[in-house]
This record gives C-alpha cells, sequence and structure tokens, in this order.
C-alpha cells in the first residue's frame, strides 16, 4: 500500500475522532440519548443522565480529542 495513501488515512481517522470528541464535549446530553439501549443503567425513556454520566461523556470527549489530535500532528 502507498505510504502516502496510508498517512492521509491516518489522518482522517485523526480528524474523525476529534470530530466525535468534540460532540461528546459539547453535547453529552444528546450524545446519551443517541447511544445503545443496552449501555444504560435505567430503561426508562424519559430519564435524564446523572451527572457523574454528563462528565464521564465529557472526559470520553476530551480523551477522543486528544487521540485525534495526536493523529494528526
Amino acid at each position: 500500500m502507498n505510504p502516502l495513501r496510508v498517512t492521509a488515512l491516518v489522518q482522517f481517522a485523526g480528524v474523525g475522532f476529534a470530530v466525535l470528541g468534540v460532540a461528546y464535549v459539547a453535547l453529552p446530553r444528546r450524545v446519551h440519548r443517541f447511544g445503545f439501549d443496552f449501555l444504560r443503567g435505567s430503561r426508562s425513556e424519559g430519564s435524564e443522565p446523572s451527572r457523574a454520566v454528563v462528565w464521564a461523556y465529557r472526559f470520553i470527549g476530551v480523551c477522543l480529542v486528544a487521540l485525534g489530535l495526536s493523529y494528526l500532528f
């Protein structure tokens, strides 16, 4: 495989990780509602995520942004 093509794919993945991380940081409640049902603790549809869950999503988002930026530089 062409090394230039591999580099472009890795950079594209880095951008994807960074964008996903920004979504996790900026919109944690929307990401929680969008997520898989089996990953949630409660089965009720109207429940809001707890503060701990929101901050966990934000932490995951920061980690994804850091991972994405590490692929770009």
